[in-house]
């Protein structure tokens, strides 16, 4: 293993420790930027599986710019779908306002 390249030995290393999953310090090691168009087709349903993803990336203790690394990406789907995105925030406003008027009517009865 003397003539075995650093990074192909610390990925060997990380497949025989058990405490951390290796797959996902092998792709953070690997990748500065996540192309997130192929999933892009299950709109923002996949947007709390990326969000989970990067928080177990957190437990492998590889700090390599891993935050900047998730608002990109989040940023990648919210320019993508902004109007599911605006939709999504529109909705929550008007049900807001429904709820709020509700309370006002109830206080005047």
């Amino acid at each position: 293993m003397s003539g075995t390249p650093p990074d192909i030995r610390q990925y060997l290393e990380w497949n025989r420790d058990q405490r951390i999953d290796a797959a996902i310090c092998k792709i953070l090691m690997t990748h500065d930027h996540f192309d997130m168009k192929p999933f892009f087709r299950w709109k923002l349903k996949i947007l709390p599986v990326m969000v989970a993803w990067f928080e177990r990336a957190q437990e492998t203790g590889l700090e390599q710019s891993l935050e900047s690394r998730k608002l990109s990406s989040m940023y990648d789907f919210v320019r993508s779908m902004p109007m599911l995105v605006l939709g999504g925030h529109q909705g929550q406003e008007k049900t807001r306002r429904r709820s709020r008027k509700r309370r006002l009517d109830g206080e005047t009865k």
